[in-house]
């Protein structure tokens, strides 16, 4: 069964008028959930009356087979544009632009052709090292339409038209793919932009236009270790957190997240909570008889979804339940490894590699029951799929997602992260307890159900106005200095807004604490000028100064009290 295109007469929500794009890096064939939930996300959207192409960036010979597979399997609807820039560019008539100026690209030391069916798409440049140094990309007539950084987000970029002159020199691919959004915009109205790539959308929240309206989708924590709200943040989302004031909005997936987001850069008010909704399917009929003991996994091979631990956990129960199976759908890199961990654990004739299957989520319904290993999950689109077809999830109490779609021991349960052992007392407890699984389905099913379709359209559409509204009353923070003397700050404040709105807080919490603590402060403003003042921290405590002012936040580490020791 391949996923329906979106609920036939899905109520329209009050989108604000004006033009929509889906914004990705790039989108492939046989991706894990979040590709799906942006697929699905873009077909509800077209039901619901939107004209939302999809834009990628990436570069490629051509997209026409991920379309073609990507329509196969349900996922894009006739109707639906995927675009990507290269693409767009080998065939759009940029003779109408001016020329603009820009140094002539050296000339390479030798240069390496990237060819598909006979067409050089790419010719790569390399200096006297045999280093690359610039990417040129090719029209089918031979004729250059750009050259770009190989690959890295800085270096000079380039866009040529037929004739040779250049229409854009701008620096870096983030230029490239600004320049690129704009020509593809209307020349009046709002444009908005869905963004779930965070690469992409760092680069595009440097739009200095005010009729472009950025959203940002986040899918996965944005936090490292333990992932408290103070935990370092992971790379990939650090560079686009610190400059999260160019952002119109911000979706967490779950409360729990928006709230450590909170905790760490204050009471922001483009920070919403936009759940992830799921395919309504109905029960087969006849519905097919469920198989005692097959546990189903359906996930990317990769060290995030920790397989290892589900074969680990899976070698405890096979020796207690006689029929038991693990049934992992899915590819990618783990493969061979995984295979090798299910031999020495002497379970490898009863844990089953599908492999990708486009219909995967339909195996669920002859699943006796699934599990979610994952080291951290957004809000796993597997959970949602696995309940719609009363299968109930056995997971890894991970940030965030699961604890907010499962109420455990009474339609799923929640083990420790990580604990092999804890996920097979309880996947042996709930076998052997024949009427407590039973019972869990239905109530899976109308968790799931409860993410339906018309709430995450209304969803979006607020999100969207929200932003819309909140657009021209915006303020652009350039900086913050500070300086300290004992418990004493004095900030310069450098920006575009009424500076009377800036809102300064002097923070100290201990480590494993649940929360920042706000000290007791004055504090006296002269212009861009603000003198804070707080009382003593507790002992130990970690200091900060948190800046928020409208979309913006700034904050700083207080530095430690200086020690004097007197001489003898």
């Amino acid at each position: 069964m391949s996923p329906s295109p979106a609920a036939p007469g899905a109520p329209a929500a009050a989108f604000p008028d004006g033009a929509w794009f889906s914004v990705v890096g790039n989108v492939r064939l046989g991706a894990g959930g979040q590709t799906r939930m942006v697929l699905l996300r873009h077909r509800l959207f077209l039901a619901a009356g939107l004209d939302f192409p999809i834009l990628t960036y990436n570069p490629v010979p051509s997209y026409e087979p991920i379309r073609a597979g990507l329509r196969a399997d349900g996922l894009l609807l006739p109707e639906s544009q995927l675009l990507n820039l290269h693409e767009d560019l080998r065939e759009r008539d940029l003779g109408a632009l001016p020329a603009v100026e820009a140094a002539p690209v050296p000339e390479p030391a030798r240069t390496e052709d990237d060819a598909e069916d006979g067409y050089v798409w790419r010719r790569r440049h390399l200096d006297a090292a045999g280093t690359e140094t610039t990417w040129e990309y090719l029209r089918p007539d031979g004729t250059t339409y750009a050259f770009t950084p190989p690959d890295v987000m800085a270096g000079d970029t380039r866009v040529l038209d037929r004739d040779g002159r250049v229409v854009l020199a701008g620096d870096g691919l983030g230029a490239l793919w600004r320049w690129w959004t704009r020509q593809l915009a209307p020349a009046g109205g709002a444009v908005f932009l869905v963004s779930d790539s965070r690469f992409v959308a760092e680069e595009l929240g440097l739009l200095d236009d005010p009729r472009f309206v950025l959203m940002h989708q986040m899918h996965n924590p944005h936090l490292r270790g333990d992932r408290r709200w103070d935990s370092p943040l992971e790379p990939s989302y650090a560079s686009s957190l610190e400059h999260v004031d160019r952002f119109d909005a911000i979706n967490t997936l779950t409360e729990r997240q928006r709230h450590d987001l909170r905790l760490r850069f204050g009471d922001l008010p483009q920070l919403h909570v936009v759940a992830n909704p799921v395919e309504a399917v109905e029960p087969p009929s006849p519905a097919p008889a469920r198989v005692p003991g097959r546990i189903v996994v359906i996930a990317r091979l990769h060290p995030q979804k920790q397989l290892d631990r589900a074969i680990d956990a899976f070698a405890l129960v096979a020796p207690r339940h006689p029929t038991a199976t693990l049934e992992i759908y899915g590819d990618g890199d783990e493969e061979e490894a995984l295979r090798a961990r299910a031999a020495k654990r002497d379970v490898a004739d009863r844990v089953v590699f599908h492999g990708h299957v486009a219909d995967a989520a339909e195996r669920l319904w002859e699943a006796d029951l699934a599990w979610l290993t994952s080291r951290f999950e957004g809000y796993g689109l597997f959970i949602l799929e696995a309940r719609m077809r009363e299968c109930p999830v056995l997971a890894f109490d991970v940030p965030y997602g699961p604890a907010e779609q499962i109420e455990s021991g009474v339609d799923g349960v929640l083990v420790p992260p990580g604990d092999a052992a804890r996920l097979a007392h309880a996947t042996l407890d709930l076998l052997a307890d024949r009427e407590r699984l039973e019972s869990m389905r239905p109530r899976a099913r109308a968790g799931a159900i409860a993410h339906g379709h018309e709430s995450f359209l209304a969803d979006w559409a607020e999100v969207a106005r929200d932003a819309l509204a909140r657009k021209d009353s915006r303020v652009r923070l350039r900086g913050v200095t500070a300086t300290f003397d004992g418990r004493t700050a004095r900030l310069e404040v450098d920006g575009d807004g009424d500076l009377g709105e800036v809102t300064l807080r002097w923070q100290a919490w201990q480590q494993g604490d649940d929360a920042p603590a706000d000290l007791t402060t004055s504090v006296e403003r002269d212009g861009a000028t603000l003198t804070i003042s707080a009382a003593r921290a507790p002992k130990g405590a970690h200091e900060r100064l948190l800046l928020t002012w409208r979309n913006a936040t700034w904050q700083h580490d207080v530095p430690p009290p200086r020690r004097f020791w007197r001489r003898r």
